[in-house]
């Protein structure tokens, strides 16, 4: 067996080096479900990298195959408070797409910048500007995770040194 395989572990207990396969229902403060995982393929975590909230992925620790269980994560931890002053105009010219593309209010799109990829809220569109909130979506949320783990496994050799979990087939980004 190569060292980018990793070897089929049904006892395998998520910590460092492992691949956490998941899935969540997310829901507010006030109990209403904001997504869910569950239509689609689990969602895929190599335990202590970026990619899913440091809260959560402490709580994959020592979980199993069939482990579930629920996390409420207040927003400061999760991500951050709501800041007002975080508002923008900006040229609809500046979005890729942005003179052909058809915007509306609510929709978010993601802002290419010097720090990588950054989500934005449209508040108001007009003709030739249209405003943002530059708040992630969540900011200001109180979060519950109701959570089922699906697998875990040993990460490959690959996945550690990629910094991320690889789906089924490999190399997925």
């Amino acid at each position: 067996m190569s060292d980018d395989q990793a070897p089929a572990q049904a006892t395998a207990t998520a910590g460092p080096g492992t691949v956490v396969a998941f899935h969540y229902d997310l829901y507010d403060g006030k109990a209403q479900k904001l997504e869910s995982s569950k239509a689609g393929n689990p969602v895929l975590c190599l335990y202590g990298e970026r990619g899913v909230l440091l809260p959560l992925q402490e709580a994959f620790m020592g979980k199993v195959a069939g482990d579930d269980f629920s996390l409420t994560i207040p927003h400061e931890k999760a991500y951050g408070r709501r800041y007002p002053e975080r508002k923008q105009r900006l040229s609809r010219k500046k979005v890729d797409g942005g003179k052909q593309q058809t915007f509306r209010v609510g929709q978010i799109i993601t802002l290419r910048g010097e720090q990588g990829p950054t989500p934005a809220t449209i508040t108001k569109v007009g003709k030739f500007n249209i405003d943002l909130d530059m708040n992630h979506p969540l900011a200001g949320v109180d979060l519950t995770f109701d959570v089922e783990i699906v697998s875990v496994r040993e990460a490959t050799a690959e996945e550690r040194a990629h910094g991320h979990a690889h789906g089924a087939g490999g190399h997925q980004h």
